[in-house]
């Protein structure tokens, strides 16, 4: 069990990596990644705050949701 738990979390480390590495070096698709952040942002602002409450409510559900399939019986 170990093992694969480790390849899991070395797999997750060397995905975030290479796409880290990939948006250092390809400044069109970090300038569209930006520019959508920022628009989100901006999204966010417009209808605050009942926008952040959204935001809020779903990460609190999509944590629940991961931990629940985490300590679910096998």
């Amino acid at each position: 069990m170990k093992s694969r738990d480790t390849n899991l979390m070395l797999r997750a480390c060397s995905l975030l990596g290479m796409a880290g590495v990939f948006l250092i070096i390809s400044p069109g698709l970090r300038g569209t990644l930006l520019n959508g952040f920022t628009q989100a942002a901006v999204g966010l602002d417009k209808y605050s705050p009942y926008s952040y409450i959204g935001v809020a409510l779903a990460l609190v559900g999509g944590l629940m949701t991961a931990f629940a399939k985490g300590s679910a019986a096998r």
